[in-house]
């Protein structure tokens, strides 16, 4: 059985270094803390969870909620999550708030009532009044892809920005500059952020905003669908879309199928997220990843920073990154 010296061996750092991290009463450097945490992994070390419980008088159990449980997305973060948890010794007790207020509130009342130690939350629905109370009452919490600025040291986000703005310099690099977008919901940040990137790129390249080539969708393959045959009916030229997320682009790929268009021949396309089943289109779709795993590391290692109030390294903006595959053509020799 892995001990922390075989742990602080394999990291290549200090016994102490490892009790550190793992119980998180002192500050560690952000490059330790992933070595530990990797080691941690490969040797299948498990902290003495009924002794810290003991001492503490937690329950050792961390309150998730996400809208739902099935899908690879959800599914991936739940299944990071949970995992890097019981590495330190914590259980998830797990609930799906669906996308409803009075659901994702009734999912976090019920973690309460169990006496949860921290709660970390994938919520969209709930306000940000209510999540900042939760915070003001002394209750750990943790968002995950998302930022509220009264809470911004609780907060685990992604730059949409960033991914909306290289989905679209990608496309324009490849000599396309009429480029339509399907949004997600715009009342969402996410949303909000990845339009603003697409944006900003059109700007940057000296083109100007046509809000008729945008067209607002709700993250699923079925409103990607009607968003794009809103795109059609409307006659606009244009040679890519870039759909912010991979639902809607799955959804986008059906819609221009159907109406007998090549990809990318006729029309080049572009997603977010790189969920599973991108690469498993013909052809293959070109997308910005989403860092689920290197999100939940962060997210998991901040919730043991509230419950043992110290002031380890997060990063709470995380990068996403373009993986080129063949849904985009070069038309640049064509110009």
């Amino acid at each position: 059985m892995a001990t922390i010296k075989h742990v602080s061996e394999h990291a290549g750092v200090s016994q102490a270094t490892v009790s550190r991290v793992i119980n998180g009463t002192s500050r560690v450097s952000h490059d330790k803390k992933l070595k530990v945490e990797k080691a941690i992994k490969e040797l299948g070390y498990r902290p003495n969870s009924i002794a810290q419980a003991l001492a503490s008088s937690r329950t050792g159990s961390v309150g998730i909620v996400v809208p739902e449980l099935g899908g690879p997305f959800y599914s991936g973060i739940l299944h990071c999550l949970e995992e890097n948890l019981r590495r330190f010794g914590y259980h998830a007790i797990v609930t799906a708030g669906s996308n409803t207020e009075q659901g994702q509130r009734e999912s976090v009342e019920f973690l309460l009532g169990r006496r949860v130690d921290a709660l970390i939350l994938h919520v969209q629905h709930l306000s940000d009044d209510y999540l900042i109370s939760l915070e003001e009452q002394g209750i750990p919490v943790v968002l995950v892809n998302r930022f509220i600025p009264e809470m911004h040291r609780s907060c685990i986000d992604i730059d949409n920005e960033l991914g909306g703005k290289l989905a679209t310099q990608y496309l324009l690099q490849k000599g396309h500059t009429e480029i339509a977008c399907i949004t997600g919901p715009l009342d969402k940040s996410d949303a909000r952020g990845r339009l603003q990137g697409y944006r900003r790129a059109l700007e940057d390249a000296g083109l100007e905003y046509n809000e008729a080539l945008v067209s607002e969708a709700g993250f699923t393959e079925e409103t990607g669908v009607i968003a794009t045959k809103k795109l059609l009916k409307r006659d606009l030229r244009f040679t890519a879309i870039f759909a912010s997320n991979d639902h809607m682009a799955f959804g986008a790929f059906e819609v221009l199928r159907e109406a007998g268009y090549s990809i990318p021949n006729d029309i080049s396309l572009v997603g977010f997220d790189d969920n599973i089943f991108a690469r498993y289109l013909t052809p293959s779709l070109t997308t910005i990843n989403f860092p689920i795993e290197q999100m939940s590391i962060e997210a998991v290692q901040l919730t043991l920073q509230k419950l043992n109030k110290n002031k380890q390294d997060v990063n709470f903006k995380l990068n996403p990154a373009l993986v080129v595959r063949d849904s985009v053509k070069d038309i640049t020799s064509t110009l």
